[in-house]
């Protein structure tokens, strides 16, 4: 699941949300329908958790840097701090569900902006929707979609009474939602995780090392400093990074870097020697060139191809 990114430029351009921003919200939940939705988002992320379900009708929605133009049946399941924008026309029928993690986990005793670095989260099965996101393209089929929808149309009633058993009916719809898509795609779960294709829980201190690249990664950071932070001494964190995620250091640290330049290129209109600054990198020429081998474009490519409204694209979907 995406880390909670340092204060940067993005923060900065691309607006981060909280459940105490939306008046709709209580008890760390709320739910919208396309009537009162808003119709072309600009590029935003939020704390919390967030699924979006088209129900009918056409949409686009780009998530952490894939466009899916999306139809009747489609669902998304968007993780804290995950930059997106969503589109969709007015005849759409679309529902927004907005919880914490608390909502669903009520022993848990987190703050919003906490709730995605907890560990203990990732092994939760009605999260695993959201961590199998940047991997799966999740399609309900027609019963499927009757079914997801009725349970949208309730949790609505339930928000719009409030009365003392409301939480809890829009709970227990929320979690059978969030059952139904994890039942569907439990195979395919299961075989990224075979093949590798997603991270698995990692040890402890190693997790706590790719967090510290997370929240420090626009400044000069070098292998002892981040040693020292987890206690362990530049060998074996250099072993232990390379056992827990199969990659290097210096990998890793890239590897934030130009995704954070990728999210600057894509949302922003920040200068080029500005996104390079802003990512970690020394000048525009060593960005551009590990920019390139990462993406196999240049930053001005991804920037043109990524750069344009999705609303230009509704009509395509």
């Amino acid at each position: 699941m995406t880390s909670k990114p340092a204060s940067s430029m993005l923060s900065r351009a691309v607006p981060t949300f909280s459940l105490a921003q939306k008046t709709f919200c209580w008890s760390g939940f709320g739910v919208r329908s396309t009537a009162d939705a808003q119709r072309d988002m600009a590029p935003h992320r939020h704390s919390f958790f967030q699924v979006f379900f088209v129900a009918g009708g056409t949409a686009t929605h780009e998530i952490a840097g894939r466009t899916h133009h999306a139809r009747g049946g489609s669902i998304f399941f968007v993780p804290p701090y995950t930059v997106h924008r969503v589109a969709f026309p007015a005849d759409a029928e679309c529902y927004v569900i907005y919880f914490s993690a608390q909502f669903i986990q009520q022993n848990l005793d987190l703050p919003d902006d906490a709730a995605h670095q907890n560990a203990e989260l990732m092994k939760l099965p009605e999260l695993a929707p959201f961590y199998f996101q940047p991997q799966c393209s999740y399609e309900l089929d027609a019963d499927e979609t009757a079914e997801a929808r009725a349970r949208c149309q309730r949790m609505l009633e339930a928000s719009a009474r409030r009365g003392i058993f409301d939480a809890t009916r829009a709970r227990a719809e929320l979690n059978l939602l969030l059952a139904q898509v994890g039942d569907k795609y439990l195979p395919e779960f299961q075989r990224l995780e075979r093949e590798g294709a997603v991270q698995r829980h990692i040890d402890r201190r190693a997790g706590a090392a790719v967090a510290y690249l997370a929240q420090n990664f626009r400044r000069s950071i070098t292998l002892g400093d981040v040693a020292a932070e987890v206690h362990l001494t530049g060998t074996y964190l250099t072993h232990l990074l390379k056992q827990e995620t199969g990659k290097t250091y210096k990998h890793l640290l890239d590897e934030i870097r130009l995704e954070h330049g990728k999210q600057l290129l894509a949302y922003t209109d920040i200068p080029m020697l500005k996104v390079a600054e802003d990512s970690g990198f020394l000048d525009q020429v060593h960005f551009t060139k590990r920019f390139k081998l990462y993406t196999g474009m240049t930053p001005g490519q991804y920037r043109r191809l990524h750069h344009a409204p999705l609303q230009d694209e509704v009509t395509l979907a």
